[in-house]
């Protein structure tokens, strides 16, 4: 992160109290063609909340054991970050800034923070991602490439360099 902005973003561990934010968080990540755009905006609402739900519940019961945190500045809430760190692997769950912080640097220093965590650990980076998107490119100019598909998703990996 640069320096203005390391001073100023936090992270600590989600807790219960989050849900309602982690809920509106989730909302904000779906693009347009993601969203239910015939419904009207309480029943979209309703609908956003429950795939919330879901994949809280999905992600859960594949990965019991990871790290939900939140990401704070000044304070305030403005992002998540959900990892699971494995023997074999660092899998990236989610990574999400609300709208209004995106573009700043955060993204870009969380993920540097992983991969030299990757590093450390002698295991690589993996995350899944929607093709085309602004974060799949962010993840490619972080030297992450392609490694299959899954569904939906791009599999994509970071791998630490080989220690001589």
């Amino acid at each position: 992160m640069s320096s203005r902005t390391s001073r100023t973003i936090e992270m600590r561990p989600a807790e219960a109290a989050d849900q309602a934010f982690l809920s509106l968080l989730y909302a904000s990540t779906r693009t347009a063609d993601q969203r239910m755009g015939a419904c009207d905006a309480r029943t979209e609402a309703m609908l956003m909340a429950l795939q919330f739900r879901a994949r809280q519940t999905l992600l859960h019961a594949l990965y019991p054991y990871s790290d939900m945190a939140v990401i704070v500045e000044r304070e305030r809430p403005v992002g998540a970050l959900h990892v699971n760190y494995g023997s074999d692997e660092i899998r990236i769950l989610d990574i999400s800034l609300l709208p209004e912080t995106r573009g700043r640097g955060i993204g870009l220093g969380l993920l540097r923070s992983l991969q030299a965590q990757g590093a450390r650990m002698r295991v690589p980076v993996r995350l899944d991602v929607l093709p085309g998107t602004r974060v799949q490119r962010l993840f490619q100019r972080c030297g992450f490439t392609l490694n299959g598909a899954n569904g939906l998703y791009l599999c994509m990996e970071w791998m630490p360099p080989l220690l001589t």
